[in-house]
């Protein structure tokens, strides 16, 4: 029986190890946009109950370098039951033109959520390319010149970084977090730099409409609650020959801020897991599927000692595991300047372990609260 595991761990730091320096290898592929293209871009910003939020958001928008009349910003209130619309239409009198406020209304029977209202903002404007930011983020002045430079004439879709801004980053369960996420992006930017995309952010990701209406939009995935975006990204790269791009270049990173405690992390944890079980491409599940027993091993490795287990073998899969991660995240931390994230990398990995795990199982499940709805599987 032991010889038995031994096998199989050895199988499933082999497979680990291969995927992720895979991902390493679609870093080193990365390069700065240089197209000359100037197109049209229509910002999409969903948001429900975002009062606290969508005046900083706009203004990060509006104060694009890139030539005013060449963007339009759509906010679609999606059901905001406080002041968010109240407040959009303040800046729909100042910039008259150049903002738009949509209240989407219809019900939510296929659970689509945020997809529902996205659809609904790009069926009601018209444009080139299609940018979209969460109403709880910021964006920097370059954020659409620098997309602008990834549009070649064959190039759908754009993804860049969103990452946790350092000034929210007020404990040490911030840093933390800040570095996983950053870990996180990174790993799904060596994905498409490999040619082969798994995830992508919606607060900093942008398509042709053109594309959009190729793989006939959310059609088929819109009974799912999230995957605005990864699945989006799957479709597109499956369905279609236009490349995917990675914007890597620091000014056009997005921000957010940190989830407030453990709880509100493990329910957005769970709420990304859950678009895991219908990716289209089943290599990438048969992936996840060997991540999760890889962990799991790591995670009982205690048991293994005490039933006879070789420690070198467990020694192996550690040094495997924090090898393989840390070149990712070292790229990461160069790409967007948080080389001072890299400090926190081993207490992060032990916290790593245990959490995926458990959003792992709770993603299958579905079940989890988001912007004051509750997901159940």
């Amino acid at each position: 029986m032991i010889i038995f595991f031994a096998g199989l761990l050895l199988f499933l730091i082999l497979f680990y190890l291969i995927k992720i320096s895979g991902y390493y290898s679609g870093l080193l592929r990365l390069k700065p946009g240089t197209s000359e293209a100037k197109p049209f871009f229509q910002i999409l910003i969903p948001a429900r109950n975002e009062e606290a939020n969508i005046t900083i958001c706009l203004n990060s928008v509006l104060n694009q370098t890139y030539p005013p009349e060449l963007y339009k910003i759509a906010v679609i209130d999606d059901h905001s039951t406080d002041q968010t619309a109240e407040i959009v239409r303040t800046f729909e009198k100042r910039f008259p033109g150049r903002v738009q406020l949509f209240q989407y209304r219809e019900n939510h029977a296929q659970k689509a959520y945020k997809k529902a209202a996205l659809q609904y903002g790009i069926e009601h404007t018209e444009s080139e390319i299609i940018a979209t930011v969460d109403a709880d983020c910021t964006v920097q002045p370059t954020w659409l010149t620098g997309l602008a430079r990834h549009y070649k004439p064959d190039v759908g879709a754009v993804s860049g970084y969103i990452l946790i801004h350092p000034k929210f980053e007020k404990t040490l369960f911030h840093k933390i977090q800040s570095l996983e996420f950053l870990g996180l992006v990174t790993a799904g930017a060596g994905a498409i730099g490999k040619g082969k995309p798994v995830i992508s952010n919606g607060a900093n990701l942008s398509y042709r409409r053109c594309v959009f209406e190729e793989v006939s939009g959310f059609h088929d995935i819109d009974h799912i609650p999230s995957g605005d975006d990864d699945l989006l990204v799957q479709k597109i790269h499956n369905l279609t020959d236009w490349k995917i791009r990675f914007a890597v270049e620091k000014n056009t990173n997005n921000f957010t801020r940190p989830v407030k405690n453990l709880k509100a992390f493990l329910n957005q944890r769970t709420r990304w897991a859950s678009n895991s079980p219908h990716y289209l491409n089943k290599s990438i599940v048969f992936f996840l599927i060997s991540v999760y027993l890889f962990y799991l091993a790591l995670f009982l490795w205690p048991v293994w000692l005490v039933l006879g287990f070789p420690w070198f073998y467990i020694l192996i899969a550690f040094s495997v595991k924090w090898g393989v991660d840390f070149q990712i995240v070292y790229k990461g931390a160069g790409f967007t300047g948080r080389i001072d994230l890299l400090k926190y990398f081993l207490l992060a990995q032990f916290f790593q372990i245990p959490y995926i795990l458990w959003v792992s199982l709770k993603g299958l499940n579905g079940n989890y609260e988001w912007k004051g709805r509750f997901n159940r599987g």
